[in-house]
Order: structure tokens, then C-alpha cells, then sequence
């Protein structure tokens, strides 16, 4: 995939991108949006032999062993309202198709967290391994498999072959990385000690942009927020968070590089950015997310500028107070 183009005076995005900068991705879901808006209420009777999901499977097997920008399709199309009716369409008329099975997977555990309803999770299992089975290789069935055992709060002995066997198919995958994330986390089944041993073990072994490179700029956002919503004296010193050493060396190392042409390649590298332009908002350093949010070209993301009210407003501000901020610096 190119990189985004680096322009002058990028204009305040104009809507949400959860495609990012992946061309056929945005491409598929126009053509789902107006398939889908011509079927109307009629869709789950649809029979029309894959005209709707073949953009669908044509998106998700071009990437071929590209984990990685399969893994951020499969996630973006999974949040489709219609991503279950669609997957069980495909499946119909392809029952040994493994991406079919990933699309209902991945579609289902989105609708149980998105709706906060229970999800089956012994039989998504059973379809995970199924899907693991069909597709031997691919890091995606057991992905998955890792948020059903994070929904059960499954001990380590459980969840350790899960993330052995994710690893061994693609090492540095972004997603299951944020998922274990959440899983060493006090809030879930791990320790602070924990998840400090975690970050550093990442930190200290993942390569200069791989897709891991946003995951402990994604835990400091986290306990900052956490601070903010604790209330009273934690709430009032929030504001601190970013002034303390290791926080201020994270936020630094990650604009010192990741706006760089080429330095960031992988799928949700646009999502990265707009999680370093947030973070310096946060950190009132203005000036500095000028240059990040340049490299965004425009592409906006829902997650993290969503904590704080409605997403697109809160990136538009942003761009609005960090030009003004750079204007100001440069007429010194």
C-alpha cells in the first residue's frame, strides 16, 4: 500500500475513516452501503448468489499472507450492521470457505461487545477452531479465539497456548497485542506488575514500526483516562500524567518518528497517528500535533477522540487549536 501523501494546510477531517488509507476497503464498503440500501428490509431473504459478498471475499483474499491488512479488513467489515446476515449468506454458498466463518466470527463477538449481550462462547470457539482448522496459517481464527477466552476471564493455562499459537503465525500482530493487552490488565485477569512485564517484553523486542509500536502509547492513554474519571484528588492531577518522565520519553520518541514518511507501513498506521495527535492535544502540545495531524491527511478515527464526546468534532478542534498554536510559533 502507498502512504499517505504529506500536503500543506491539510483541511479538519470531514468524517470518520475506519478504512484508513486502504483504497479497496473503502471501495467495498461504498458498494456494500448501496447494495445493502437497494435490498432494504429484504436483505436477509436475499439470493442474489454473491453479488453482495463478493466484494467482501475479494477483499479479504487479495492481501494473501498479509496478516496484517487482512486482519484490519476483517475487523473493519466485521462492524458492518449487516456483517452477520452477510457472512451467513456467504457461507451458504460457501460452507468450507474459512473467511466466511472468520467474517460470522468476528462479526458476532463485535455485536456482543458493541451491544453488551452474551455471547456463546463455547460455540464461537468451536467455529474458531473449525476456522483455525480450514485455514491453518492465519493468525485471524485464533485472534478471536483470545477475545472469547478474554470474555470468559480464562486463566493464563488457558490463554497461553491461544497466544503462543497467534504468535507463531504473525508475530507482532496489532490486534491480538491490544487484546492481551486488555487481558494482563488489573481491571481484567493480570497485575500492573503484569502488564509493565508485558509492555517492556514488547517494547524491548518488536522492530522500529512494527504494528506493536502504538501498544504502550495505548496504556498510557488509558491510565491517564482512568485518572481523569477516578475523581477527586487523581482527577484534579490528571493534567500531570504527561509531565512525568516516562510518559514525556514515550510521547516523544513516538513524534519523533511515526509521522515520518515510510517509518510506519502497516495497515492501522493512520489509526497510530490520530492516537499520538490526541495524546498531545491532551498534553496541550499544540504545536507539536500539528505535524501529526498533517501526516493524517485528513483521516479521522473514532477511537480515542470518542472518550471525550462526539469523535469528529473533537478531531476538527483539535486541527483548529494545533494550527492555531503552530501559526502563533511560527509568527515569533
Amino acid at each position: 500500500m502507498t502512504m499517505w501523501p504529506r500536503r500543506r494546510r491539510q483541511r479538519p477531517p470531514r468524517r470518520l475513516c475506519p478504512e484508513l488509507d486502504d483504497g479497496q476497503l473503502a471501495r467495498t464498503l461504498t458498494h456494500l452501503k448501496a447494495q445493502i440500501a437497494a435490498q432494504g428490509d429484504n436483505l436477509a431473504e436475499s439470493n442474489d448468489r454473491g453479488a453482495l459478498t463478493y466484494p467482501i471475499e475479494q477483499a479479504l483474499r487479495d492481501p494473501g499472507d498479509d496478516w496484517d491488512r487482512r486482519m484490519h479488513r476483517l475487523l473493519v467489515l466485521s462492524t458492518i450492521p449487516e456483517a452477520l446476515v452477510l457472512a451467513r449468506q456467504w457461507r451458504s454458498r460457501d460452507p468450507a470457505g474459512a473467511d466466511a466463518l472468520l467474517l460470522q466470527i468476528f462479526a458476532g463477538i463485535h455485536r456482543a461487545r458493541a451491544a453488551g449481550t452474551a455471547l456463546d462462547i463455547d460455540a464461537t470457539v468451536r467455529l474458531c477452531r473449525h476456522a483455525g482448522a480450514l485455514a491453518p496459517k492465519d493468525p485471524a481464527p485464533w485472534i478471536a479465539m483470545l477475545s472469547c477466552r478474554r470474555m470468559q476471564r480464562a486463566p493464563g493455562a488457558v490463554v497461553q497456548p491461544v497466544w503462543d499459537a497467534i504468535k507463531e503465525r504473525d508475530r507482532w500482530n496489532r490486534e491480538a497485542h491490544r487484546q492481551m493487552l486488555h487481558y494482563v490488565s488489573p481491571h481484567e485477569c493480570g497485575s500492573s506488575a503484569l502488564t509493565v512485564q508485558f509492555l517492556d517484553s514488547v517494547t524491548i523486542a518488536a522492530p522500529p514500526g512494527a504494528p506493536v509500536a502504538a501498544l504502550s502509547l495505548t496504556h498510557s492513554l488509558t491510565r491517564y483516562r482512568r485518572a481523569l474519571t477516578a475523581g477527586g484528588i487523581e482527577a484534579l492531577t490528571a493534567h500531570r500524567h504527561w509531565n512525568q518522565p516516562h510518559e514525556r520519553a514515550l510521547v516523544d520518541q513516538a513524534l519523533a518518528t511515526w509521522p515520518q514518511p515510510g517509518f510506519l507501513t502497516h495497515a492501522a498506521a493512520l489509526a497510530d497517528l490520530n492516537l499520538l495527535a490526541c495524546v498531545l492535544t491532551k498534553a496541550t502540545r499544540l504545536p507539536d500535533a500539528w505535524p501529526v495531524l498533517e501526516a493524517m491527511s485528513g483521516v479521522a478515527t473514532a477511537w480515542p477522540w470518542e472518550l471525550d464526546g462526539d469523535p469528529l468534532q473533537q478531531v476538527q478542534e483539535a486541527h483548529r487549536r494545533a494550527l492555531r498554536a503552530r501559526s502563533r510559533q511560527t509568527s515569533r
